[in-house]
């Protein structure tokens, strides 16, 4: 009986941990994912990540390089 009630316990919990998630697309470097609403972009100027934009400045979490406004 004990292991049954350990097993489910070990279970809910497993279930709980795999169902959070995040809100906000934050990179390692604590960056911001822009989305297409945002009225002021920053991206890297080597393209690194593609057309991946941030909210914020900052540095680029690939190549280091200060993000650049986008125009």
């Amino acid at each position: 009986m004990k292991i049954l009630i350990l097993c489910a316990l070990t279970a809910a919990i497993g279930l709980v941990a795999c169902n959070s998630k995040s809100t906000t697309k934050e990179t390692p470097k604590g960056l911001v994912v822009a989305t297409d609403t945002a009225s002021v972009k920053y991206q890297c100027p080597m393209k690194c990540q593609g057309d991946t934009a941030y909210t914020a400045m900052g540095k680029c979490p690939v190549c280091e390089m200060d993000l650049e406004k986008v125009k």
